[in-house]
């Protein structure tokens, strides 16, 4: 009567519960856990909401799917009322299927690393190095550990310390100005296929000219052309990050989001290195981790916190907002939302290269998006989401053809939430043409969260035939 009775070892075996922790799916473990086959009777549904301290209805919830449990401190909550061991705690222990450095040691430890530009530049070598050996051997592929928590924050906050200078022993030329011309022009280009999505040959030339530089940079006396060698390496690496980002590779994108941060610290460049916490933070919400992000977030708001300029004190703002928006904390949520617009407004013609993607449009497709995503809390805050999520249709620019594949279905979603499911079918519908030709792992993500949310609208024949659609483009 007083909380949930004392279950033997073998409890959570049982292949329904099992089946829940492989799907990460809280929900569906406490459904499995009230119809296991240990208790004499049945758990009601009553008797479980009043154990884990909510509502019969949240609960009902929270087993149909409706509302997915996210939030990092209710699925520690619930976990340690029931008592789920250590070992089955898929959100306290990040494991995601990954690409690994190789069969005896896997990658190099690029947080363990000294913070001084030859020992970055060598870290950056032996990383690109080992990435590469690993697609010549057909992409040898196991389960890597994404560091969560304070092995991941604490290490970064040395970024806040000043950089050890460059050795000096080093009597080697300086990179001409023509040679980093021919590098910039390289990562332009690198960069534009880093915005399509995708995996293959795009992301071995990244990390071909990275492990070109890199090298050079070991032997570069200190100067400010190697810093803007340097920023260029940290360009590239980021570039390789989204690639593994959107290929699904957390473990092999945190790698190259660090190592972008190091290599902006030898670039000097604090502000491009604010965009890399912030590209990380994206990353920890992705993997249902907001408190970390929003650390990663504020890390890099306190080191740029006078040299910032408004579009990136804006963009960090939506990040911030955006842990808010997971953790359901409405006020906050919307008073960083406020701070942002307001920040942006100061925009002015200097804003470094960098941060041009993030125009009006952008701003209004993540508010918007953020939006939606508190309305899995609140569902009065839809209404806000389809605003600015029509706004930044409007604004985009249709060559942004993956930005304006997340808005519609974004949009969609939105609508699923709002309760009208047709519409957001056909949001989807009108879409799937596209994702289809992208070949973006982010894409098809998108529409696999679709897909979970309508699963409790499938008897509708509007929404299974959509759901088929998206299962047909996953499998293609």
């Amino acid at each position: 009567m007083h909380g949930p009775p004392a279950v033997p070892d073998d409890f959570w075996n049982h292949p329904s519960v099992a089946a829940a922790c492989t799907d990460r799916d809280m929900g569906a473990l406490i459904s499995a856990y009230r119809h296991h086959p240990h208790h004499l009777s049945r758990v009601s549904q009553d008797r479980m909401a009043a154990w884990l301290g909510i509502s019969q209805a949240q609960l009902s919830r929270y087993e149909s799917g409706e509302n997915p449990i996210d939030r990092l401190d209710r699925l520690r909550h619930f976990a340690l009322v029931l008592g789920v061991p250590g070992d089955r705690l898929w959100f306290d222990r990040v494991v995601i299927p990954a690409q690994v450095g190789s069969a005896e040691t896997g990658p190099p430890d690029v947080l363990a690393a000294p913070w001084e530009a030859t020992s970055i530049a060598r870290s950056v070598e032996e990383t690109a190095r080992s990435d590469l050996a690993i697609s010549r051997r057909a992409a040898l592929t196991g389960a890597a550990a994404v560091t969560v928590g304070s092995a991941l924050v604490e290490p970064l906050q040395r970024w806040l310390h000043p950089l050890q200078n460059l050795s000096r022993w080093s009597s080697h030329s300086a990179i001409s100005e023509e040679e980093l011309a021919a590098l910039q022009r390289v990562a332009d280009g690198l960069r534009g296929w880093g915005g399509r999505g995708g995996y293959g040959l795009a992301r071995k030339a990244v990390l071909g000219q990275l492990d070109e530089l890199a090298e050079r940079l070991q032997r570069a006396p200190a100067g400010p052309l190697t810093e803007r060698a340097f920023f260029i390496g940290a360009e590239l690496s980021k570039v390789a990050a989204s690639m593994s980002f959107d290929a699904g590779l957390h473990n092999a994108a945190q790698r190259y989001y660090v190592l972008a941060i190091r290599m902006a610290k030898a670039g000097h460049n604090d502000g491009f290195a604010a965009l890399c916490l912030a590209a990380m933070a994206r990353q920890m919400f992705d993997l249902g981790r907001p408190e970390d992000g929003l650390e990663l977030v504020q890390l890099g708001q306190y080191g740029t916190r006078r040299t910032g300029t408004p579009a990136l004190k804006a963009l960090l703002l939506t990040r911030e907002a955006w842990a808010y928006a997971q953790m359901g904390k409405v006020r906050e949520f919307h008073q960083a939302v406020g701070m942002a617009q307001d920040t942006f407004a100061q925009r002015s013609g200097t804003e470094p290269g960098y941060l041009h993607s993030f125009d009006e449009a952008e701003l209004e497709g993540v508010i918007g998006a953020r939006c939606r995503d508190l309305a899995m809390h609140d569902p009065s805050q839809a209404v806000y989401a389809e605003q600015h999520i029509r706004r930044a249709l409007e604004l985009r620019d249709p060559s942004k053809v993956r930005n304006r594949a997340f808005d519609v279905i974004g949009l969609a979603r939105t609508k699923m939430v709002a309760g009208d499911p047709e519409a957001a079918c056909g949001l989807i519908n009108e879409v799937l043409p596209t994702a289809a030709k992208l070949s973006s792992g982010r894409v098809l993500r998108k529409l696999e969260d679709f897909a979970k949310e309508a699963a409790r609208h499938r008897h509708i024949p509007a929404v299974q035939d959509t759901r088929d659609a998206i299962r047909a483009i996953r499998t293609a």
